[in-house]
């Protein structure tokens, strides 16, 4: 790993990068839990731009998400797009759907928030489909609650950048991030680290080239 200077640098560099993606996303309308959970889902198969766009393309072909719940996922899948993404995500959401519904018996997550930050995230792990940093996305994102969600997608560029010791997505390495950026660009770097990690610092031949950051990052070179 770098050492302090070199990673506070590279920090600020990649935080320059996420907000002018983005947008700082200070005054950003939040989303119905549920509904930004299934963006959630969306954000790791298609870029950030199109999972939004799926997002809405639902919303206006189904009544409610407890519609889409009773729906087949090929129909779900051809309110949304033709791309091959676009079945698994249906799978995914319907799926998400049910188990939400067999929980909770509804299609809905405003208790939310009712609850502090440890007990919510702990509604959102105990759906099968759902992994911390799943949840983390829900917390941050819907709930405004200042975490930076650790997939091993983020995990493994952060990594390659030098800001962590090793590629794995633990609860260390999710502290030393939250630490390394100000929470107030958390929303952005996430949903760079959606597009850019998930997409481009792949395990396996990694499209260094496509990559803002490969100046930067020791894996590129």
């Amino acid at each position: 790993m770098l050492s302090r200077k070199e990673r506070n640098k590279r920090a600020t560099k990649l935080t320059r990068s996420a907000v002018k993606r983005y947008g700082e996303l200070k005054n950003r309308k939040a989303r119905p839990a549920l509904n930004q959970l299934i963006l959630s889902v969306l954000y790791h198969l298609a870029s950030v731009r199109r999972a939004t766009r799926a997002l809405s393309e639902l919303k206006r072909a189904f009544v409610d998400w407890n519609e889409v719940r009773v729906s087949h996922p090929a129909e779900v899948a051809a309110a949304v797009s033709s791309a091959p993404w676009a079945l698994e995500a249906a799978d995914r959401v319907v799926w998400l759907l049910k188990e939400v519904y067999e929980l909770y018996n509804r299609t809905d997550l405003s208790f939310l928030s009712d609850l502090t930050p440890t007990q919510a995230r702990s509604c959102l792990e105990s759906l099968p489909m759902v992994p911390r940093h799943l949840a983390d996305e829900v917390l941050l994102l819907s709930l405004g609650v200042p975490v930076l969600p650790c997939s091993a997608a983020s995990a493994r560029m952060c990594y390659r950048l030098g800001l962590l010791e090793n590629r794995r997505p633990t609860l260390k390495n999710k502290r030393l991030l939250e630490s390394t950026f100000d929470e107030e660009y958390y929303p952005a770097l996430h949903l760079f680290f959606c597009d850019y990690a998930d997409k481009l610092c792949t395990t396996d031949e990694p499209l260094c080239r496509e990559c803002p950051l490969k100046r930067n990052c020791q894996g590129a070179k």
